[in-house]
């Protein structure tokens, strides 16, 4: 596991993410920033714009997929990369707050992996006895 919290994998056509955090805060955070990672690489982000955020699922894995499908949203229309994270609410299956970023920009980002969308392939969310963890495998 790296310093980040996250961990790419391989797996077949596709790429995957363990995720690890001691709250499920951390891992909704760290899952974004994996997501990030895989668009931009590791690209500096800028925070000169701020978007709200307020979601809500029946799980917490719902609301794992429903927060990345968010951010893989926010990147495919207005090319928003998210680079500070301000959840200010977050239970099991709702999340609220703010994150800061800025629009992709070709001269200062590096152009990563085209991701499609997240699979359910393999997808989990789980609390261990060290916090949560997930699997996410990104359709690329």
């Amino acid at each position: 596991m790296s310093n980040a919290g996250y961990e790419f994998f391989e797996h077949t056509a596709d790429t995957g993410l363990r995720v690890h955090g001691q709250t499920f805060e951390a891992l909704l955070v760290r899952a974004a920033q994996g997501l990030i990672t895989l668009l931009v690489e590791d690209s500096p982000i800028a925070v000169t714009e701020s978007r709200s955020v307020a979601l809500s699922a029946a799980s917490p894995e719902g609301l794992l997929r429903t927060w990345l499908n968010e951010v893989l949203f926010w990147f495919a229309t207005d090319r928003f990369l998210p680079g500070d994270y301000h959840l200010n609410s977050v239970t099991d299956t709702s999340l609220q707050g703010r994150v800061l970023g800025e629009r992709f920009d070709p001269t200062r980002h590096q152009q990563g992996i085209e991701v499609k969308g997240i699979t359910y392939h393999r997808f989990h969310v789980a609390r261990t006895p060290d916090g949560w963890e997930a699997e996410i495998i990104f359709d690329v």
